[in-house]
């Protein structure tokens, strides 16, 4: 299928999979409660499930730690290399305050829907002594990055080492969540067989607010920065963008499809030298996407578990999110790693993060269009209103 020339090739392997293996679970853990099935045989599909969220939480550490150092270095990198004007920076730096906000928002008010924990023993992620060093890990990651930048020619084998090794774990993580569709089942089946259906309600709250506050932060923020260029540019981008977005969505990561969002804004009048300039910074810098669902997944996450939220852990929570939106990550499931790493900082148990797993190819691919959305409306923008002349 070809979008105004563009060809967009929508693999929907692992979204059918996804949605197979929700309505498997729905059917048979309503048949395992109506029956009556033996506990014995939930709590070992709940523990094969919780099995697999540890791996993904174990492999997320140090995949969110290293596209941390990774992201770091390229921004500064891209921004002593004067590639892309100060002006592009603030915006998409306003643009991310702004999404993490509201998907703070957007997940408090939003409400609770507390399930208490089925099963005894698996209450948490485990590792209590790795909770303290986390933190540090993570700060730290950032002057690791910062010198690995700026330590000159003699650090190259450092950077690109860095480099690889946040590309293996990375791709490791997408082989991993190639067994989701099994994970969900042994994590559902058992909880609906107990619970009934009311398991399915924060997942689906989730994906709703997710869906809702992404198309509505394009339509709003950016449709009104587009504006700016005249009243027919929205219009405009949207039409010759719109293959980019159909693409990063089915593919669920906004840096894959560079080339094809290059000739999009091409078509567009944008001057390839300030499109691929103005493209990379956004990519790094236009997380939008990853703040807003970071927000939104967070605060549910904590309804969901009936945490309280003080002022002050609001405001640790806005600075941790704006902090993994530094990572560099350009896979499939990078939010979704994110998340696991955001909810270990808090403190949740590990059933908070089954909610996240309901519809995680809808959740990642809008948090991805969304990225791709900013990148290059920020490139539109660099071009039409003088931003990158010197």
């Amino acid at each position: 299928m070809q979008i105004r020339g563009i060809p967009v090739n929508i693999k929907l392997n692992n979204t059918v999979l996804m949605i197979a293996s929700l309505i498997v679970s729905v059917l048979a853990g309503l048949i395992l409660g109506v029956a009556g099935g033996g506990r014995g045989l939930n709590l070992m599909l709940y523990a094969v499930g919780m099995a697999y969220l540890k791996l993904l939480f174990l492999l997320a550490v140090p995949l969110v730690l290293l596209n941390l150092i990774s992201g770091v270095m390229l921004r500064l990198h891209i921004w002593f290399d004067n590639s892309s004007p100060a002006r592009l920076w603030l915006f998409h730096g306003i643009a991310v305050v702004g999404a993490a906000v509201l998907g703070m928002a957007a997940g408090t008010i939003t409400g609770s829907s507390q399930i208490p924990a089925a099963f005894a023993g698996f209450t948490d992620f485990g590792l209590r002594w790795f909770r303290t060093l986390l933190p540090w890990m993570l700060m730290l990651s950032l002057p690791i990055g910062a010198a690995a930048a700026k330590i000159g020619p003699e650090g190259e084998e450092a950077r690109r080492l860095f480099r690889s090794l946040a590309d293996v774990f990375a791709f490791a993580g997408t082989l991993l969540l190639q067994f989701l569709p099994v994970a969900l089942f042994c994590l559902l089946c058992p909880l609906i067989a107990l619970r009934g259906l009311t398991v399915l309600w924060p997942g689906v709250k989730l994906a709703v607010v997710t869906s809702f506050c992404c198309v509505a932060y394009g339509a709003l923020v950016y449709g009104y920065q587009l504006r700016h260029c005249g009243k027919d540019c929205p219009a405009h981008f949207l039409r010759n963008f719109k293959p980019v977005l159909f693409q990063t969505f089915s593919v669920c990561s906004s840096g894959s499809k560079e080339g094809d969002a290059l000739r999009s804004l091409k078509r567009m009048g944008v001057t390839e030298e300030t499109g691929s300039a103005a493209w990379s910074c956004g990519k790094l810098a236009g997380k939008t996407g990853t703040t807003l669902y970071l927000g939104i997944a967070c605060m549910l996450a904590v309804r969901y578990v009936g945490m309280p939220v003080s002022l002050i852990s609001a405001i640790l929570i806005f600075a941790w999110i704006l902090l993994l939106s530094l990572a560099g990550t350009r896979y499939r499931g990078s939010g979704l790693y994110c998340v696991l790493v955001l909810l270990f900082l808090l403190g949740l148990p590990l059933r908070a993060a089954v909610p996240l797993l309901l519809f995680e190819w809808l959740l990642d691919g809008m948090r991805s269009s969304l990225n791709a959305a900013a990148a290059g409306t920020g490139a539109y923008l660099a071009d039409k209103l003088g931003w990158m002349k010197k």
